[in-house]
């Protein structure tokens, strides 16, 4: 193993292992310090809102899985945030095959769409970006972080699409073995021993994955977290009873 070779490889194994820790201990920290822990003194009536728990349910899972209350908005953007994180999942989905084996039929049908799928991500990317510079309300209140985001899943995006054309495309077995080996219990222990896994040399996958961990990396400090914060809002998981069920303030009983 060259120098360079063991310096590239020592790059690669770190960032996935600091990327993945820092989403972890991260997302951790911000569920359960800043949601989980943050007081909810009052009940808050809500009209029109379920009175039971199986309507709460009901009603936050059509904000999830079909963004029952941002189709009440813009219609664009309705549809075109609807199909960015429909997509996305389902690229997130296939990537699993590189990480269980034996893959599932599943996760292998994805594969012949994929280009498909990654162009349609890509699209819908490229018109939320348009959106926030030309509508003037939300240009307003877009700060640089949030195009960082978008540019970011952009580059993941067209990294990816990259790799699929034969000129870029890295060895898949190779890259199935890197992905295996860095997920090996002994695995960090190896790399602290000077002995890590072998990475790919393939420069676009380099910047695709490099792009990933730092996605990774910022998750729980960006807007990104609205994917777990929305299960925490109260006026999304409360229930509609103030009058049936006594609210105890929870400061009364510390």
């Amino acid at each position: 193993m060259t120098g360079i070779t063991f310096i590239v490889n020592m790059y690669m194994n770190a960032i996935v292992y600091v990327g993945c820790a820092v989403f972890a201990l991260g997302f951790i920290y911000k569920v359960y310090c800043e949601y989980y822990k943050t007081p909810q003194p009052l009940k808050i009536p809500q009209t029109p809102q379920s009175t039971n728990l199986s309507g709460v349910i009901m009603r936050m899972a059509g904000d999830v899985l079909f963004f029952r209350s941002l189709s009440k908005g813009t219609t664009f953007l309705f549809i075109t945030g609807w199909i960015f994180h429909f997509t996305f999942l389902l690229m997130i989905v296939r990537h699993l095959r590189y990480f269980i084996h034996p893959v599932p039929e599943l996760i292998t049908a994805l594969g012949g769409a994929a280009m498909l799928l990654a162009g349609v991500l890509l699209v819908s990317l490229i018109l939320l970006v348009i959106r926030r510079v030309l509508d003037e309300r939300t240009a307003y209140v877009t700060s640089f972080a949030d195009y960082l985001v978008l540019l970011v899943i952009i580059g993941i995006v067209f990294t990816g699409m990259l790799m699929r054309s034969e000129v870029y495309r890295p060895d898949i077995i190779a890259v199935n073995r890197f992905v295996l080996e860095l997920f090996d219990i002994r695995a960090p222990l190896h790399m602290l021993g000077m002995h890590p896994a072998v990475a790919p040399g393939n420069v676009v996958f380099m910047c695709h994955l490099s792009l990933v961990c730092f996605l990774l990396m910022y998750f729980p400090f960006s807007k990104l977290m609205h994917s777990a914060g929305y299960f925490f809002s109260p006026t999304r998981n409360m229930v509609n009873n103030p009058r049936d069920v006594r609210h105890v303030n929870p400061w009364d009983n510390s």
